[in-house]
């Protein structure tokens, strides 16, 4: 047998790369977006932190604006403090032009004779002129002493002592009789009508016993009449114009007075002074 009977392939050409080449892996993409996604959070991060600390220096400047605003108009000491809260976001507000919810408050503020404890609500402030309130209510809380000191300017008797019992302000007095004093305790409940306080005598006791009006007159006569009228307070003397009181009671051991906030006081000079009363 010879060689030309069994051919030998030929070994093959090294220089051949395809010969020896190895399949290559398709390559993987890289996959981007997972670092824009991050970016994308980190910015929004950074957005976030700068729109709290412009909100917070925004919210801080006009709350102190609006304090000082209101120690002016209000004619109130200048060491006065007024807490002011803007309640929400306010960028957003400021933008729609309307403060959802101003709530302002101030302790021991001037109220005539006495000082009171004043908080107030307004409801859709405006930010631009005309300046309007949607609806506003202010409440007025005095305690024993706070009372003590307003009632002493309208008594038409001699307070021995007074206290705050709900629902009630208890006046202790003492009227003569043929030369001896005759205790005399009487249940003034508040209430509010025609914009002034009214005190309306409820109960009386004398000597510790309780009596009727007409028994107090049958026994005392004329020098009864200061303790049965009604004690009548003008505290819209005290306070502005726009403010109307509408209700009034005593509640625990204070006397709360509340008030509706006329909508153009704020932009209404007339309303901004002191009013009267009929």
């Amino acid at each position: 047998m010879t060689d030309a009977d069994h051919p030998t392939d030929p070994l093959p050409d090294l220089r051949a790369g395809w010969v020896l080449a190895v399949p290559e892996e398709p390559k993987k993409r890289r996959r981007v977006w997972p670092w824009l996604v991050a970016a994308a959070a980190v910015v929004i991060v950074i957005l976030v932190v700068v729109v709290v600390i412009v909100e917070t220096v925004v919210r801080s400047t006009i709350e102190a604006g609006i304090a000082s605003q209101v120690r002016t108009g209000l004619d109130l000491p200048a060491d006065q403090s007024v807490d002011v809260s803007i309640q929400g976001p306010l960028t957003l507000q400021l933008l729609t032009g309307s403060l959802d919810d101003l709530r302002l408050s101030s302790d021991d503020v001037p109220l005539g004779p006495t000082t009171a404890d004043i908080d107030v609500t307004l409801q859709g402030v405006s930010t631009t002129a005309p300046y309007t309130v949607g609806a506003g209510v202010a409440t007025v809380t005095l305690d024993q002493t706070q009372v003590a000191a307003l009632t002493d300017s309208v008594a038409q008797i001699d307070i021995v002592d007074l206290t705050l019992e709900d629902p009630a302000i208890v006046v202790g007095t003492e009227l003569s009789l043929f030369g001896f004093g005759i205790p005399v305790s009487l249940s003034l409940v508040p209430s509010a009508e025609a914009g002034e306080l009214v005190l309306r005598p409820e109960s009386l006791q004398v000597s510790g016993l309780a009596v009727t009006a007409d028994g107090v007159r049958d026994q005392f006569g004329s020098l009864a009449d200061p303790i049965l009228q009604d004690w009548q307070i003008c505290v819209a003397q005290y306070l502005p114009a726009g403010a109307t009181l509408t209700a009034a009671s005593v509640t625990g051991a204070e006397l709360v007075a509340t008030f509706d906030i006329d909508g153009r006081m704020l932009d209404d000079a007339t309303l901004q002074q002191n009013g009267t009363c009929a």
